[in-house]
């Protein structure tokens, strides 16, 4: 063993280090790459107060449809957030849409209203509309629907 060690000792240091390298390649990937499943977003949303159902969403989208300016209405939750897009008849005009899409916001309970955020974009031919709701907010924002000019 000696002998091995003394002639070969430059060899077995370089071993030794590369097995090291290896093994700490080796962990890293697994804690990092593989290991872990978990969201992308952390824990933030494991303990929300109130998480919106899929009747809820139902119902609100059936509520507004039911409204006859309104042709088709969009409904999708990312986390706290939800995103409702609405398109009116050609024959609406921009206030009348806001005002729809304002008291649309009484169909949901105050437990939505203080946990998700709302974004809303209203759309027929004449005009494309973005409103905002933050979960403390009380009432919807809307864009200034400037015409985008080439």
């Amino acid at each position: 063993m000696k002998k091995l060690w003394k002639n070969n000792k430059v060899f077995m240091i370089l071993g030794i280090i590369l097995l090291l390298c290896i093994t700490a390649i080796i962990v890293v990937v697994l804690k990092y790459f593989v290991g872990s499943r978990k969201s992308v977003y952390g824990n933030r949303f494991d303990n929300m107060k109130y998480v919106i159902t899929e009747k809820e969403q139902n119902d609100y989208i059936k509520a507004l449809e039911d409204n006859p300016n309104v042709v088709k209405v969009r409904f999708r939750v990312s986390h706290k957030t939800l995103y409702i897009s609405a398109t009116f008849k050609d024959d609406v005009n921009l206030d009348d849409a806001k005002k729809i899409v304002d008291e649309s916001l009484a169909l949901f309970k105050d437990e939505v209203k203080e946990v998700y955020d709302i974004n809303f974009t209203i759309t027929n031919s004449s005009f494309t509309l973005m409103g905002a709701k933050n979960a403390p907010g009380n009432g919807l924002l809307w864009n200034n629907n400037t015409p985008v000019t080439e």
